[in-house]
């Protein structure tokens, strides 16, 4: 029979050798693919073309012999040993490469700096990883011949922006102080003992600016730049009792001896009137300037000042007005009165506190508040609300207190632990007040449309009575004027009718963001007003929020993650 066998060349490749015998045996291309399976040489490179090529030439030698005649050796290289390849893949960001490798069949494998020349004839000039580089190519070395093995081997990097410029207090306010009130030897604190007075005098620093940083470069794999954004810088604002240091003009310094007050990216200090108790032995106080109360404010008892209020002690029954922060380190006790039967337009609470700024007390009864934020750490009942934008009860990181009854107008949010009482003590929270002026915002745009379309249909019907005259009594020059006058007052139709849907939106927005939010209970008799849209709730809900949507109140329980 015919005699097949692989045979090593001098490329180190691997040739088919058949000596053709002439008998009822066959070679074909299957037997030859079984030997190679058979053999040593399964990793290699299969050249199926010179198998069919083999085969072929086999059958012309064995064709004109007779039976067991042998003919001349045939010869064919069919098994070729080929080096591992790599294609480089930059991505269109140029911000990866990756390798993709052919592994080797019968060949030499890639090392990882081959794979590093590959990359940087590909174009690839930083952002390598020579961790990633090994470890491609020892995965590769280690996959079946002819296998596609792929990884990344260089990433560029993000630019990092730069970080605004911000302003950084070196003094403390006197609400800090308040809120951190003095450690005594059993760990205890004194809400009575706060400490120095925090003044300060002509010269002494009241806050830094801190420049913007440019921010740092990044780059692509093929090594273009990358600019970062650089920070925004920022103003110190000079504030009342306040300059610039003449020695660095990153410096606030003060100008006069007084209390410092934070305001907008600098201070203010104000002059100081300290007072152990506010009682009919003192009179009223009225102060241009911050006012600091190391004790109580006492029944009847009026403190008005254009800075800051800060008071360690109580409120009791008296009027409070402030040109920024009030901060009360016990409580605000008022008078009990029947709330629930009167309107709360016809109710006079004997506390009353109103303040530009920001209010803060332990606990709060009986008491009519108006003030742009306002935090109760422990509990509030029975009072009269107006706070522009957020009402907490609660601590700095949670709000855990407690809403018991009352009003409360609020501008964006209502935070408690519990909103409510289990006796159904009516707690009213609207938020009525932004949406008035968006209102007088929208009537004021009715008002100016109507007015444009009254003056549109008349210049309309001049220029139509105008278009019927006789030509030799038409004026053009007039009939020029009206129409102009009257495509005038049709863009400003337009211009309103956009600005209308724009405040509209503004409206539906508003609307859709405001909520009451309960962490632990939500009891019956809590009523939210959202516009025209109302309602009560008749029953106990666990931790929930209470929102406008889709034209009614819902209640959504709050799930936490």
């Amino acid at each position: 029979m015919t005699k097949a066998c692989l045979e090593p060349n001098k490329k180190d490749n691997i040739d088919l050798l058949l000596q053709p015998i002439k008998d009822n045996q066959l070679i074909t291309e299957a037997s030859i693919h079984e030997l190679i399976e058979n053999s040593e040489y399964t990793a290699l490179y299969v050249d199926s073309g010179n198998i069919k090529n083999a085969v072929a030439e086999l059958n012309s030698v064995l064709k004109p012999l007779q039976a067991n005649q042998s003919g001349r050796e045939i010869r064919y290289q069919i098994l070729e040993r080929r080096d591992a390849k790599i294609s480089i893949e930059i991505d269109k960001d140029e911000m990866s490469a990756t390798g993709e490798i052919s592994t080797a069949l019968g060949g030499k494998h890639l090392s990882a700096k081959a794979i590093l020349h590959a990359a940087q004839k590909a174009g690839v000039t930083k952002g390598f990883s020579k961790e990633e580089l090994v470890k491609l190519a020892q995965y590769a070395a280690k996959e079946p011949p002819g296998s596609i093995v792929k990884g990344k081997i260089a990433l560029g990097k993000d630019p990092i922006n730069g970080q605004d410029g911000n302003i950084k207090l070196l003094v403390e306010s006197a609400q800090e102080r308040i809120l951190k009130p003095k450690e005594q030897e059993d760990g205890s604190v004194d809400m009575r003992d706060l400490g120095d007075i925090i003044c300060v005098r002509v010269g002494d620093p009241l806050a830094k600016k801190i420049p913007p940083t440019e921010g740092i470069k990044g780059f692509s794999v093929t090594g273009t730049p990358l600019e970062p954004i650089p920070g925004e810088d920022v103003s110190l604002n000079v504030g009342d009792g306040t300059t610039i240091s003449p020695k660095n003009q990153d410096i606030l310094v003060s100008t006069r001896v007084g209390l410092p007050r934070i305001i907008d990216n600098g201070m203010e200090v104000d002059e100081v009137y300290k007072i152990k108790n506010v009682d009919v032995s003192t009179g009223h106080i009225q102060f241009e300037g911050s006012v600091i109360i190391e004790g109580d404010v006492c029944e009847g008892m009026k403190v008005i000042a254009s800075g800051d209020i800060s008071i360690s002690g109580f409120v009791e029954s008296a009027y409070l007005e402030s040109g920024g922060d009030i901060t009360i380190g016990s409580g605000i006790i008022g008078k009990k009165q029947d709330t629930e039967e009167q309107k709360v337009t016809d109710i006079i609470m004997s506390v009353s506190i109103k303040a530009a700024g920001k209010v803060f007390a332990k606990y709060c009864q009986y008491a009519d508040i108006s003030c742009q934020d306002l935090r109760i750490e422990n509990q509030m009942m029975h009072s009269i609300i107006n706070v522009k934008e957020r009402l907490w009860l609660g601590t700095e990181e949670k709000a855990n207190g407690k809403l018991i009854a009352g009003f409360i107008s609020a501008g964006s949010s209502v935070h408690a632990g519990t909103v409510g009482a289990t006796a159904g003590s009516t707690t009213i929270v609207t938020f009525d007040k932004r949406l008035e002026q968006i209102q007088e915002k929208l009537a004021d745009i009715e008002e100016k449309l109507e007015a444009e379309s009254n003056a549109t249909n008349e210049l309309k019907e001049a220029s139509n009575k105008l278009k019927k005259l006789p030509k030799d009594k038409l004026n053009p020059e007039v009939l020029n004027k009206v129409m102009s006058t009257y495509k005038h007052h049709a863009e400003i139709m337009g211009e309103l009718l956009n600005e209308k849907e724009l405040v509209e939106e503004e409206k539906n927005i508003y609307m859709a963001s405001v909520f009451i939010e309960a962490n632990e209970r939500i009891y019956h008799g809590v009523q939210l007003i959202v516009g025209e849209f109302h309602e009560k709730t008749k029953r106990e809900y666990g931790p929930s929020k209470m929102r406008y949507k889709e034209r009614k109140i819902i209640i959504d329980p709050i799930v936490n993650s």
